[in-house]
Order: structure tokens, then sequence, then C-alpha cells
């Protein structure tokens, strides 16, 4: 029998930031949140781009949150359609947001900032809902080295009815090689989710519906790589993969790919990992190809979350 615990109203300060954050998205209302959003004068700011959230989620309500040093914090609200009960929400301190550009690195000042802005954060929802499942380390940065880099991912599920997790990147390495480029990340993401969602390793279930908005997901980015905009199309991909997009690789996929010609999706499925996570996993083909197998397909794989995390243009050989 599932449990549903009620929580007392949360509203903490973070640091000496003057930001609040407030935990009890079970019991809050919207318009409560978007009241406190008021109250510590916010910015209220346009969705950038169409996002996909899952079934019946509504396009989020967006705020800008002023810092000194460290990137202004971005907050999105995302919420039932129906009823506008809330799914989750989201936090983020990212340069990426307010500076596009290759090889932004910075000061050591600024990064020690971020980091402890991170800690001061880490220290709070600690102090609420205990001591989180920390993983370091956890992307290919990791491998060069580096002075001040900085990555840990902090993980609460303190029930079963919320789930809370903490990230940040700190890297200053850039690097170009041929059409791959690795720019500095300077960033901080927080999510208070109710736990509705899958988890990591569950197997994900592929009904009509969830296709359906896989492939509009997948025909959107496929525009946005038409059209060479890397900013739109950075916003589909998976923290995993998104500093690894440039402008060089958006040139080298539309050299491949031919997005100009109709294409359908031809295959649909679930691809296990090595690493246990599983992965939904989407093939298009040309409509004009009526060969079988198709000569050319185009695979995209998505994460639990709707994120792309791999994209790869196949040709059959002879």
């Amino acid at each position: 029998m599932k449990l549903y615990l009620k929580f007392f109203l949360l509203l903490l300060p973070i640091g000496n930031f003057g930001q609040e954050i407030n935990f009890n998205i079970h019991q809050t209302s919207l318009k409560e949140y978007l009241q406190i959003e008021n109250n510590i004068g916010s910015k209220k700011i346009p969705n950038t781009s169409t996002y996909y959230s899952g079934k019946g989620i509504a396009q989020p309500i967006r705020f800008e949150r002023e810092e000194k040093i460290i990137p202004n914090g971005i907050v999105s609200y995302l919420f039932h359609k129906k009823d506008s009960l809330l799914n989750e929400i989201q936090y983020e301190w990212d340069v990426y947001n307010f500076e596009d550009q290759d090889n932004n690195t910075k000061s050591k000042e600024f990064e020690d900032e971020l980091i402890k802005k991170y800690q001061n954060l880490k220290e709070y929802i600690s102090k609420e809902f205990g001591q989180p499942k920390i993983q370091n380390n956890f992307s290919n940065l990791a491998q060069y080295k580096q002075e001040n880099f900085f990555e840990e991912n902090s993980d609460w599920k303190p029930n079963d009815s919320i789930a809370i997790e903490l990230n940040i990147c700190v890297s200053n390495y850039y690097r170009k090689s041929g059409a791959i480029t690795i720019n500095p990340v300077h960033r901080i993401r927080l999510s208070i989710a109710k736990k509705e969602n899958l988890s990591e390793n569950e197997i994900p279930q592929l009904g009509k519906e969830k296709i359906n908005v896989l492939d509009k997901l997948s025909k959107d980015f496929f525009k946005t790589i038409k059209s060479n905009d890397l900013s739109k199309s950075k916003e589909f991909l998976s923290d995993l993969i998104k500093e690894t997009l440039t402008n060089d690789v958006l040139i080298q996929l539309n050299q491949n790919v031919d997005f100009e010609k109709e294409m359908e999706l031809f295959y649909s499925g679930v691809q296990m990992n090595l690493d246990g996570n599983s992965y939904i996993v989407l093939q298009y083909k040309y409509t004009e190809d009526k060969s079988n197998p198709p000569s050319e397909m185009i695979k995209i794989v998505f994460d639990n979350n709707h994120k792309v995390v791999g994209l790869q243009p196949m040709k059959k050989t002879n």
C-alpha cells in the first residue's frame, strides 16, 4: 500500500544569496510558489522553446533570480495542465544560459563561489532529508587534468513521494579537435520532483502515447539541427553529451543526414546498456526508401527524462 506523507512548509534561505527553496511540493500550490517568486523580486521570463516533460504536463512557468558573482538562477515550474498540480521544480545556475560562446573560461574566484553555492545547498537539504547518495566525477570531463575541476551529484529519496537531485560541474577544460569541441562548464542544477517518474534503472514502457511524444520530440530536434541552431539543439540533450555539440558537429550531421527529405518512424524499442541503465531507441528512415531493411537510418536514443543521449546516422553497406 502506498503511503503519502505530509510535510511541514519549509522555506529555507540558502546561504547568503537571499534565495528561497520550498520542498513542500505536495502541499504548496502553484499559485503559492509564484507568489514566492514575486516576494523575492524574481523576473518572469518566456520559454525559448517547446518543452516535453511527460503526458499532461504544461509548458513550464519560468523565473530568473538575480545573483552577484555566479550566474543568475533560472527556476522552472512544471505542472499538470488539467489541475495545475506541480510535478517538478527545476533550479539552474548555468553560465551557458547567459554566455553562449566557445572557450568561456572563468576565474578561480568565480568557480569557488559556484562550488560554495552548491555546498550550501547540499548542507541545507541534508539537514532536512539526511545525507545524500553522492557520485563524483561521473562524466568524461573527469579524465582531463584540471586545477579546479569539481563534479558531484547528490541524490535524496527520503520517502516514496519526493525525489531531490542536486549536481554541479565546474570545469575550465577546452579542447577543439576536428568536429569535436569540449567547452568549459560552470553549472548547478537542483530538481525537486514528485516520485511519479521512472528511476534510472527501471525499464521504460513504450505505449503508443509515449512513442508519439518522443516522435514529435525527435522531429523538433531534427528541425533545430537542420537550421544549425546550436542553442535550441542543446536544449534537447542530456547533460552527459550537451557540451560535445558544437557548430562543427551540426554541420557534420547535416552532411550525413538529408533533413530536407521526409522521414518516418521505422522502429522503436528499449536498449539495455552495460551500466544497467535502459534507454528508449527510435530509428527513422526516409519515406521514399522502400528497401527492407532501409538503406539509410537515423538512430536517436532517449533517457528516461526524454533527453537525447545519442544520435547516429547509419548506412547499409554492401
